[in-house]
């Protein structure tokens, strides 16, 4: 296996196999699918690339004229610990490839000991080689088990340049792939961005943003976040990593989230999103569909309030959770990420909108939200839907 490195130290794979019918560009001498990888120290340099260049590692791999160095490599495994870890801390910290359950071999196969909070398991007793398996229990409460050995790719003839083997569940080649490997992979890419440390403050955030206030405290952030970590926040939650619940409770009960006095802050607090604000006046206004019509419709939200259901104009949703509008509030460094969506055409059309709903019904009359085309005030017959409640009018002496 070949390796072209470009002139940041990132690497890409060049391989072609001694029998294929087919060599996929991934893995093509073109191939610019380059991925970082942290190297022990310098790397190859192409001279031409840098003004530091190295050329090439001295010389022992190819100077390309499409810039970069294409080098021959080696793996080597070496031994980690030879002898008993000091704590569960730095096994996390030095191993990093996995290993089976030793329960799951014959009896006899593995013998066990444990100190410091850390399980070894021993092929030959009490020799630690790099069959020794160990086995810690991390902060999540997961189970970890990993070889008591480390992989580096090293350049071949220029050892000192090298780097940890990078992890892969994948096959080179896709006649060995299989779909049992693509979800392994799939399913620890998950778990490791579920259990990462700024997984938990991210969440928090936003479930902050979108429940009570766009511009949380860092002691509110904080609260949110240990709950989803710890998984309890009073009387809610398993104790679970990640339980909702848990999270949910602290969002809404937190006392920032709950303060009177705050509200009295012109900052506090945050816009309700467009869709949101309509479905408020349809749900409190109590309205009820025409016959003839199934369901309720709402027609061109988009264009007229800047939302609508599942209509996400990007994978980044209708707004960002940074953004910082114009004026004061930005000049705070507050953020208001409503308000990204909420220009002047689109706050007319939320007006038009809500008058056409009263005057009219849900009818498209005077831009409102509906498909109906009845458009005589107070005649609501050929809309989809009116606003229903009723509240007597009662003389206040």
């Amino acid at each position: 296996i070949l390796l072209k490195v470009n002139s940041v130290g990132q690497v890409a794979i060049v391989y072609e196999p001694e029998d294929y019918a087919y060599l996929h560009p991934h893995i093509r001498d073109d191939n610019r699918n380059f991925f970082k990888v942290y190297w022990r120290g310098d790397y190859p340099k192409n001279d031409n690339d840098v003004t530091t260049g190295n050329n090439c590692g001295g010389g022992i791999c190819e100077a390309l004229v499409t810039g970069g160095c294409l080098c021959d490599t080696v793996i080597s495994e070496t031994l980690v610990f030879s002898r008993m870890p000091e704590n569960k801390e730095e096994v996390l910290a030095n191993l990093n490839i996995g290993a089976y359950d030793p329960s799951a071999f014959d009896e006899g196969t593995y013998t066990e000991q444990e100190a410091n909070g850390v399980k070894a398991y021993f092929t030959s007793f009490g020799i630690f080689d790099r069959d020794t398996v160990f086995e810690v229990t991390d902060e999540f409460g997961r189970i970890q088990r990993f070889k008591n050995t480390k992989e580096s790719v090293r350049i071949k003839g220029a050892p000192e340049y090298s780097f940890r083997n990078a992890p892969s569940f994948m096959s080179l080649l896709n006649t060995e792939a299989s779909v049992r490997d693509a979800e392994y992979e799939t399913e620890a890419a998950l778990d490791h961005y579920l259990h990462h440390d700024n997984t938990a403050p991210f969440v928090a955030i936003r479930l902050i943003q979108r429940f009570t206030t766009s511009n949380p405290s860092p002691r509110y952030v904080k609260e949110v976040a240990t709950a989803f970590r710890n998984g309890k926040y009073g009387q809610f939650g398993t104790g679970a990593y990640g339980d909702l619940a848990a999270t949910i409770a602290a969002v809404l009960l937190e006392p920032e989230a709950r303060s009177v006095t705050l509200d009295a802050d012109p900052f506090r607090g945050g816009l309700r999103e467009p869709i949101l604000r309509v479905m408020a006046v349809l749900r409190s206004m109590e309205v009820e569909k025409s016959e003839g019509y199934p369901v309720l419709r709402l027609e061109g939200m988009s264009d007229k309030i800047g939302q609508m259901a599942h209509s996400f104009p990007t994978v980044f949703s209708f707004f960002l959770p940074e953004y910082r509008p114009d004026g004061r509030p930005g000049e705070a460094t507050l953020v208001g990420p409503e308000t990204m969506i909420m220009d002047m055409p689109k706050m007319v059309g939320m007006l038009n909108g809500l008058f056409s709903l009263v005057k009219y019904g849900l009818s498209s009359c005077d831009g409102g939200f509906g498909a109906g085309r009845g458009c005589t005030e107070g005649d609501f017959s050929s809309a989809a839907g009116q606003l229903t409640l009723f509240m007597p009018y009662t003389e206040v002496s």
